[in-house]
Formats: C-alpha cells, sequence, structure tokens
C-alpha cells in the first residue's frame, strides 16, 4: 500500500505535454529513430563525421518546431482554474475546464485521484428528428468528430457529417453537410448545392 501511494503519477500539463510532443514530433519519439540515432552516433564514435548526421536532424527538428509553434495553444500555467459550475459525480469535487490534446474538456479538480471527464457540449442549433433533443458535437477518443443527441444513451441518433440549421425544402429532413459544397438530407437522401437549397425542391416539384 505504501509503495502504492510513493508511485509516482502523471500531472495534467505532463499529459497534455506528452500527447503534443507525440502529435507534432512523432519521428522523435518513434523507436526507429532512436535505433537509427544510437547507430549513427556509434558510428561517429568510430570516426564518421558527426556534423553532417546533426544538421540533418536539426533542419528536420526546426521545421517541426515551427508548425508546433504555430499550432498550438498558448497555455497560460500558471492561472486559476475555470469552474465548471457542478460537482464531479464520482468524487463530489468541482468540476473544472482542462486543455488536452483535441481541445477543452470537463474534468474532476481532484485529478488523479479522480478521473472522470467529459466532453463538452457544442450546440450545432439543430433538433434532434428522433426525440426533439438538441444535436451536439462531440468527439470519439481518438479525437474524430462526429454529431449525436445530446439525449444519449436514451437517443441513438448520430452522424459523421455536421448536421444543417436549414431542414430539406423537400421532406423537412435533417441535412447534412456531405461536402464543402454539397448538403444531403438523411430522410429523402436527396443532394443539392449549399448554396441553393431550393433547387433540390424546385428539382422534385
Amino acid at each position: 500500500m505504501e509503495q502504492e501511494q510513493k508511485r509516482l503519477r502523471p500531472t495534467e500539463i505532463g499529459r497534455v505535454v506528452t500527447d503534443m510532443l507525440v502529435e507534432y514530433f512523432p519521428n522523435v519519439l518513434s523507436v526507429d529513430f532512436t535505433a537509427r540515432m544510437e547507430d549513427e552516433l556509434d558510428e561517429i564514435a568510430e570516426g564518421k563525421p558527426w556534423v553532417p548526421v546533426i544538421d540533418e536532424f536539426y533542419q528536420q527538428f526546426s521545421r517541426s518546431l515551427a508548425v508546433a509553434d504555430e499550432a498550438l495553444p498558448k497555455l497560460d500555467l500558471k492561472r486559476e482554474p475555470e469552474y465548471v459550475g457542478r460537482d464531479c459525480p464520482l468524487s463530489g469535487h468541482p468540476l473544472v475546464y482542462r486543455q488536452g490534446r483535441f481541445g477543452r474538456f470537463i474534468g474532476c479538480s481532484n485529478f488523479p485521484q479522480c478521473r472522470y471527464t467529459e466532453q463538452i457540449l457544442v450546440k450545432v442549433g439543430v433538433t434532434c428528428p428522433k426525440c426533439g433533443g438538441d444535436l451536439i458535437e462531440k468527439r470519439t477518443k481518438r479525437g474524430r468528430v462526429f454529431y449525436g443527441c445530446s439525449n444519449y444513451p436514451e437517443c441513438d441518433w448520430t452522424s459523421w457529417k455536421r448536421p444543417l440549421p436549414q431542414p430539406c425544402p423537400v421532406c423537412n429532413g435533417v441535412l447534412v453537410q456531405e461536402n464543402k459544397t454539397t448538403a444531403k438530407c438523411t430522410v429523402c437522401e436527396n443532394t443539392f448545392p449549399l448554396a441553393e437549397p431550393e433547387a433540390v425542391a424546385e428539382s422534385a416539384s
């Protein structure tokens, strides 16, 4: 029991940093890179010039660093926790907003003792066709965006494509964004240009 209490646990900052390193510096953190670098260092020890090896690494690393610096959010690690306004259903401690690899999420303030998390509800302004609840943006465990009903698990309506506020002009069903230029009805499956939704109604009449 005493050994368990002394075991080191990752902090929130550590988890965020690790996720970002894996995303933006995958080559440096890969096993293949480590093995290759060890071989090259052995060759340097045997007399191989070291400048080309270090220069190749630095050129690639500097490009990755520039991309990461541009893309990563600037975190204020000293700021006070931003409380959600309700308590964790598992531990009873206040819930707070946290920053992760795929954006903000809600977690327990008693982390790491309590690892409860939930996604932030992002409404898309469309009513669920099955139960009348709000359709919201969600993410899978791998960070892929999809859309579902806020009344889950009571309602299981989901879509990989973003629902659109305007109903289908043919059957009044839910429209989803098929691609950058086309919308598609989830009920009658008619499609039409996003900028010209009236075109389907005219062609179907």
